[in-house]
């Protein structure tokens, strides 16, 4: 089992320890959806578990990892719990880096958002 599925296996199971263990001591940046920042190992499992550990149902599926080097991974993944009695998911991608001692150093999460807006042409198509 790769680091990145190890993290992913600890994460769905709020095993904030074997998450830790999957994660670089010397530094740590995730970047969020939202542009948030996290930097360091221990603020960001603290944050992680202040967040996921009160959903209700909190589940992740994974539907694809893609390794793209030997440090690079980009994990395509559907977040899921309960808000108000009612199952809601979020299709997420997060991109993985690892450092030379193949522990994660670099994390940036994107969620992907439904369609139904037009799309808006470009210069050379107008």
């Amino acid at each position: 089992m790769s680091t990145v599925e190890r993290y992913l296996t600890c994460l769905a199971a709020h095993d904030w320890d074997g998450l830790a263990a999957t994660i670089s001591d010397e530094s740590l940046h995730r970047e969020g959806p939202f542009c948030d920042v996290v930097e360091g190992k221990q603020p960001y499992v603290a944050y992680l578990r202040d967040v996921v550990a009160p959903l209700k149902g909190h589940r992740l599926a994974v539907t694809r990892i893609s390794q793209v080097s030997d440090r690079a991974s980009y994990v395509e993944l559907i977040e899921g719990f309960e808000v108000d009695d009612a199952r809601v998911e979020y299709p997420e991608c997060i991109r993985f880096e690892q450092g030379d001692d193949g522990l994660i150093n670099h994390v940036s999460v994107f969620i992907k958002q439904p369609g139904g807006a037009r799309r808006s042409q470009s210069a050379s198509e107008g």
